[in-house]
């Protein structure tokens, strides 16, 4: 089968057409891949950042963003069906560690990351537990079912605490960042700003606060160039000299997170989602402590309390993610999709592995 695979300590990703079909075990479901979108997570591996570097091993298949329709099902499994269209949940969890057996499975202490840890999706098929595979909400397009679980994480980051009547800012309006702009209106957020480098992803987010804001809240919303050197100074005279009530800290970036803390309000709440590419210096006295703030660490999404959640707001319209699939593309042409997202020229680009389902589906691109 075609596949995407990663060579250890290289630069960039393989394209192989001979990788073998994935066995299934008895609880597993044997999954045909029709979209798979890229994630910032594949950027580093594409990279070969430290930072997963070591957890990926030579020749493995990548990538765990995808929808796909179930070809082959264990013989101990009862919840999943032959033909069923299935978006997957990337944490293979053990189910018996003090984490799982205490409600926050995504934290287990041996978890398995799909196109981390084990094969991924950037194949024509892919295995998975039968308990990771999440049926897809017949409204939903194949390419935002791809997507559902890293909105389960901007979803979760929005959602940590109440936005409702809150000015919030966004720092990093990268994939999860956008979504999570769409999210934070939705909440009811008295005022949304947004903060980003790239002059192409400003106006992907003044895009999406115009979808999912009426004239009156757009009116108070503001998307910000993180460049300009007043951008903190810009943000007090938008909130009264006071800063924001909420910062989504979505870049992991140094830069980004000094921002966040500068213009946090006292009392406020700095959820942070973003990873730094290695230790950063904070002002922990003046950025954290002495503002009586509270920090929240994200990590993954909540299982699966957070998809029941996005999947609701997705079927009702009140979030709406098919603007940000800005490319499509066969995976055979993946690295013109890597390209355009380390350029920051893309917001969610889709591979499909099977070419003649890509044409189905308009293999393309456009933004």
């Amino acid at each position: 089968m075609k596949a995407l695979v990663k060579p250890y300590g290289q630069v960039g990703l393989k394209y192989v057409t001979d990788a073998p079909i994935p066995d299934i075990g008895p609880r597993d479901v044997l999954v045909r891949v029709l979209a798979a979108s890229i994630c910032g997570s594949d950027i580093h591996i594409y990279d070969s950042d430290p930072v997963f570097r070591e957890r990926i091993g030579d020749g493995m298949t990548v990538g765990h963003e995808f929808c796909g329709q179930v070809e082959r099902v264990g013989d101990q499994v009862t919840t999943i069906a032959v033909g069923d269209i299935v978006a997957a949940e990337s944490h293979v969890v053990c189910g018996t560690c003090y984490y799982c057996l205490n409600g926050v499975p995504h934290l287990c202490q041996e978890v398995a990351g799909i196109g981390f840890d084990r094969a991924g999706c950037f194949a024509e098929y892919i295995a998975i537990p039968a308990e990771n595979a999440f049926l897809k909400p017949p409204e939903l397009s194949l390419e935002v079912a791809a997507f559902i679980e890293p909105f389960g994480n901007a979803l979760d980051t929005a959602m940590c605490v109440d936005l409702f009547g809150k000015s919030v800012l966004v720092t990093g309006l990268g994939p999860q960042g956008l979504m999570a702009l769409a999210v934070a209106r939705a909440a009811g957020a008295r005022r949304v700003i947004g903060t980003e480098v790239s002059a192409y992803r400003r106006r992907l987010a003044q895009q999406m606060l115009e979808l999912h804001g009426g004239a009156r809240q757009g009116a108070q919303d503001m998307i910000l160039d993180a460049t300009q050197p007043d951008v903190a100074e810009q943000v007090f005279r938008a909130t009264n000299g006071l800063g924001v009530d909420v910062v989504l800290e979505m870049s992991g970036h140094p830069a980004a997170i000094a921002t966040a803390g500068t213009v946090l309000k006292h009392d406020g709440h700095l959820v942070a989602l973003g990873l730094p590419g290695g230790a950063i210096e904070v002002d922990w006295s003046n950025h954290l402590v002495l503002k009586g703030c509270t920090f929240h660490g994200i990590y993954g999404r909540h299982l699966y309390q957070t998809w029941f959640t996005a999947c609701e707001l997705l079927e009702s319209g009140a979030v709406q993610l098919e603007p940000l699939i800005t490319h499509r593309l066969p995976l055979e042409r993946f690295d013109e999709g890597f390209q355009l997202l380390k350029r920051g020229e893309a917001a969610k680009v889709v591979l499909y592995p099977t070419a003649a389902e890509g044409l189905a589906q308009g293999v393309g691109s456009h933004g």
